[in-house]
């Protein structure tokens, strides 16, 4: 098979042995796969060592199976959850699955598990979830991120009237928002993209671009700030910008990947007692609950989903991923 490569740095595309399944797996032809802020870090800091094969966001097609007993077939479509919970660990056993160690050691496509920049990939079959007929297959990619802002909600603890607020109105922003927005929250985000603002709006999002004045104008729109901010642009220095931006008592959910060290300023949010919430993958519930939003249509991914990519053309997709200004959701599809 063909798959991406991630050596020194930079990708090649290579041709690898195709995965063979072993008890309890499916081989997936992969549809789509979409590309994350988690992919990027992964690409500039080096964090894995070289011969790995990235994406974590996979949906796609049944073309092996060992022993998929009566629930699948070949040629079934599917989505893939790349987290592999043991269910047996404390974090498992208490409903906390987002934190099993085992799970995020072995994630597939974010550690040395091959992921779905390739042909094909391997996945235990408990780890599918069938996608309906009416829904594009493409479509099924973006289940995984809509779980990772579905946990963070959740997290949030936010319900019927609650004001929040939302840094980055990239897919996980926009993902949160209208997440938080279907519990019945009102949801007012910022950015520094012109584009992402206005398609924040074209969703029925408040949002406003980023300028300097952009938290005060927020603070002022929820009558002296929101009671939940999600920040999702993975910036260090924004944590301290959404403590600024809660009000008195609020909470701060961390949602993105951080790779650098954050400056804030404890007595501030002691002081005003605002909570720091970290928000890290989800559980099967938020995925399939995640699954279920986008399947009825009401979180609408397609207007998201705004480029398609080649496997060829996976080098310059991260080269260009913080300067593709008209992009939200980027795929490839192998």
């Amino acid at each position: 098979m063909r798959a991406a490569v991630l050596s020194g740095g930079r990708f090649s595309i290579e041709t690898l042995p195709d995965p063979t399944p072993g008890r309890g797996d499916a081989i997936v032809r992969v549809s789509a796969c979409g590309i994350c802020g988690t992919d990027y870090g992964i690409f500039t800091n080096r964090l894995l060592p070289d011969g790995v094969v990235l994406g974590h966001e996979i949906a796609g097609e049944i073309v092996a199976l060992h022993d998929g007993g009566r629930e699948w077939r070949e040629g079934d479509r599917v989505a893939a959850i790349p987290l592999p919970w043991c269910g047996r660990c404390e974090s498992c056993s208490r409903g906390q699955e987002n934190l099993c160690q085992a799970a995020l050691t072995y994630m597939v496509g974010c550690s040395t598990s091959p992921g779905g920049l390739a042909e094909f990939v391997r996945i235990p079959t408990s780890s599918l979830r069938r996608l309906p007929e009416r829904m594009s297959v493409r479509h099924g990619a973006v289940v995984e991120p809509a779980a990772v802002a579905m946990a963070a909600v959740r997290l949030g603890g936010i319900h019927p009237g609650t004001r929040v607020g939302v840094i980055g109105l990239g897919p996980l922003g926009l993902f949160a928002g209208l997440t938080a927005r279907l519990e019945g929250a009102l949801v007012s985000g910022v950015d520094e993209r012109p584009t992402r603002v206005a398609c924040a709006r074209e969703l029925g999002l408040g949002a406003f671009e980023a300028d300097g004045l952009a938290t005060e104008r927020i603070r002022e729109l929820t009558l002296g700030g929101p009671e939940v901010v999600i920040e999702a642009t993975g910036k260090p220095e924004a944590i301290e910008m959404a403590g600024q931006m809660a009000r008195l008592g609020g909470r701060v959910v961390l949602v993105a990947s951080y790779h650098a060290a954050a400056k804030i300023r404890p007595g501030h949010w002691l002081q005003r007692g605002v909570s720091l919430l970290p928000s890290i993958a989800y559980g099967p519930g938020d995925y399939d609950a995640a699954l279920s939003l986008v399947t009825s249509g009401r979180l609408d991914v397609a207007r998201l989903v705004t480029s398609v990519h080649s496997l060829d053309d996976v080098q310059t997709v991260f080269e260009r991923f913080t300067t593709q200004n008209d992009d939200i959701k980027l795929l490839i599809s192998p």
